[in-house]
């Protein structure tokens, strides 16, 4: 469209500047960002902390709302943060701009009528933009050094660019459409995101599954017995927040976290949580008493992440991640102290998930036993390995309340974790464009520290009508019968007469579904047969249509394997392979000894959790200084000397040592 040459100023090269017209419509723009830096120097911090004082001495009166004041606080600080960078941009450019018009004139005077003052003027003032803008660049650099000098050789986002061997593919060609079309326009690819979770987080208005009646979820619920919590524990969640609590969940908050649509940074909190504390508590503590929260609070944008290993065409294919407004956050993070410390009593042992004091290798290593008792007593049976469809997205807010009011929890303390999902919203970012917001009426919100206990509280009955159901056989065993197992959302059973288990099993999954919109996925769903005859098995097959194993079954990255002797080919030799690759890998990289001692702790020690549980399983009442892998290999595990009881028992982790020989 359009062409014109510079002038040149402190390089010896002229810029060529060229306009073009894009097919596509221009990069949408998305929520404003606090930009970090304007918070870091100490002059800045201080004009910041005096404009808070003077704004909240002002504005807190009683004739204002407590969310009012909160809100628009947002908005005086966001106009005080855009001032600032536009000051500072603002400063430079005008220096940058008055010393490339002095340029330029002595330029052209250089051109038409040459002269030694002139050449030296012109000397003098290209250095003169050379220094400014090398000032820059300079800034850059020791920021960036600095950030490779302190954080390049410790576990973060540094270090693991080094050695990841390819970056996943975060782009979008295309999206195929409803149609079946594909969509090439980014602003279009955005919409088709948005329509996509609008319809999954809307199930009942979209009438995709039918609404259940209060009086069907009480029918359900009457079924089991939960446990209450006691009138100590409810006057506990009742007590107002104090500041010492919002401190110390302004302090745990991450670094390096992306704020939600407000914009506000966790180090915005961190950094002047004196000056906002007293009023945050007074906003947390208004919101609890009243269960009343402002719809700007609830708002979030989901970004989308490519699942690893799908093709990036299909809107099922993406990770969807909502970016929550902090002060949201911190709400659901008091509240999810309050609540925490109450799950061990009101969650059966079969939940490990999100529980304090329980681990994943409870269930691995319980059902390792309950594996091999199955072969010493020669009973048959199914391991099935439930999936559950986007079963955080789907959870129905009237089964969750009912059932928080079941567990005994006060009316006013359901009300104030209710709030969160009074109105909530989201907008969806995608290629830089952001969609027009849509509301949300179903599912726990992703990124919300409350919204995991929740769940697990809202799937507990499901958990107890398997568990308690006598058409359901599991394993009968000197402590009980076991027959059920769960991480969160991830479901393990073993059942021992499985023609007729199946039914009552699905009847009560159906019935749970109809009133919490949870859905199993048959195609997903694990199923490995133990000591089962042909003929069973082939009806089984025919019947089901589960994703049927022969040997194991994967659940918690942890392959359940038949038989004790196909454990270690099934786990171990390929997690050796994969390290082994890994250290090849990382062979050339340009660490230090510190930086690889890091990579060691953040990549390879956490492949080794299925120790903790199936070394048991492999190695009880044995000496076990040993070369699990094998000889020649460059890992050697030394586990301590069992403590030579029953495995039926129960017992603690092992502790372990990982020796690297070879050190890459």
């Amino acid at each position: 469209m359009e062409a014109s040459i510079g002038v040149i100023t402190w390089s010896d090269h002229a810029p060529l500047t060229l306009t073009f017209e894009a097919a596509f419509p221009p990069r949408g723009m998305g929520n404003w960002r606090l930009n970090d830096s304007l918070i870091v120097n100490g002059d800045d911090v201080t004009k910041t902390i005096q404009l808070l004082r003077e704004y909240f001495t002002a504005n807190m009166t009683e004739d204002v709302a407590m969310s009012s004041v909160w809100l628009a606080h947002k908005a005086v600080l966001r106009g005080h943060f855009i001032q600032k960078g536009a000051q500072r941009k603002r400063s430079f450019n005008a220096q940058t701009n008055a010393l490339i018009q002095r340029i330029t004139v002595l330029e052209t005077q250089n051109k038409s009528s040459p002269a030694p003052n002139i050449s030296a003027q012109l000397i003098l003032q290209r250095r003169e933009l050379e220094h400014l803008l090398l000032q820059v660049t300079a800034r850059s650099i020791r920021r960036l050094n600095y950030a490779h000098y302190t954080q390049g050789n410790k576990p973060g986002k540094l270090l693991v660019s080094k050695l990841k061997a390819k970056r996943m593919q975060t782009n979008i060609p295309y999206l195929m459409g409803a149609n079946n079309v594909k969509i090439y326009n980014p602003a279009l690819i955005t919409d088709e995101f948005a329509r996509y979770y609008a319809s999954l987080y809307n199930l009942g208005i979209d009438h995709t599954v039918p609404s259940p009646t209060p009086g069907d979820i009480d029918t359900f619920l009457q079924m089991v017995n939960l446990p209450y919590i006691s009138s100590s524990q409810s006057a506990d969640l009742l007590a107002a927040f104090t500041e010492e609590e919002v401190h110390k969940a302004i302090k745990a908050l991450p670094k390096n976290k992306a704020p939600g649509p407000d914009g506000f940074t966790n180090l915005y909190y961190q950094k002047f949580a004196p000056s906002l504390v007293p009023t945050l508590t007074l906003v947390f503590n208004d919101i609890k008493n009243t269960g009343i929260i402002p719809p700007e609070m609830l708002q979030a944008t989901v970004v989308t992440l490519p699942k690893p290993g799908k093709p990036p065409s299909h809107c099922a294919n993406f990770r969807p991640i909502s970016l929550l407004n902090v002060d949201a956050k911190l709400y659901a993070k008091l509240l999810a102290n309050r609540l925490a410390p109450l799950l061990p009593s009101l969650i059966a042992n079969e939940q490990t998930g999100f529980v304090p004091g329980r681990q994943t290798c409870d269930n691995t290593r319980r059902f390792y036993d309950i594996i091999d008792l199955a072969h010493r007593t020669n009973t048959s049976g199914l391991l099935l390995a439930l999936d559950a469809e986007k079963a955080f997205d789907r959870l129905h807010w009237g089964y969750m309340r009912t059932v928080l009011l079941r567990f005994g929890f006060p009316e006013h303390f359901v009300n104030s974790i209710m709030a969160l999902y009074s109105a909530p919203s989201a907008k969806v970012l995608a290629s830089g464009f952001l969609s027009s917001p849509f509301h949300i009426t179903n599912g726990t919100r992703q990124g919300c520290p409350l919204s995991p206990l929740i769940f697990i509280l809202a799937l507990e009955p499901l958990a107890l009508q398997i568990k308690t159901s006598p058409a359901i056989k599991g394993l009968s065993t000197p402590n009980g019968e076991h027959k059920l197992a769960l991480f969160a959302d991830d479901i393990l059973l073993f059942l021992t007469s499985p023609e007729t288990s199946l039914p009552p099993l699905f009847d009560i999954l159906d019935k749970f579904g109809a009133l919490s919109y949870y859905k199993n996925n048959m195609s997903k769903t694990q199923a490995l047969s133990i000591n089962m005859a042909a003929s069973s098995l082939s009806s089984m097959r025919s019947k089901y249509p589960f994703d049927w194993r022969s040997t194991s079954l994967k659940y918690l990255g942890i392959s359940l394997s038949k038989s004790r002797g196909t454990i270690l080919k099934e786990n171990f030799t390929p997690l050796l392979t994969s390290i082994e690759t890994q250290l090849s890998n990382w062979s050339t990289n340009d660490s230090s000894w510190l930086g690889r001692m890091a990579a060691i702790k953040m990549c390879l020690y956490p492949k080794f959790y299925t120790i903790s549980g199936i070394s048991l399983f492999l190695f009880r009442r044995t000496y076990c200084s040993t070369r699990i892998f094998g000889r020649g290999n460059p890992l050697e595990c030394q586990l301590p000397q069992s403590p030579g009881r029953d495995v039926m028992e129960g017992w603690g982790f092992w502790p372990y040592t990982l020796i690297i020989k070879q050190p890459y």
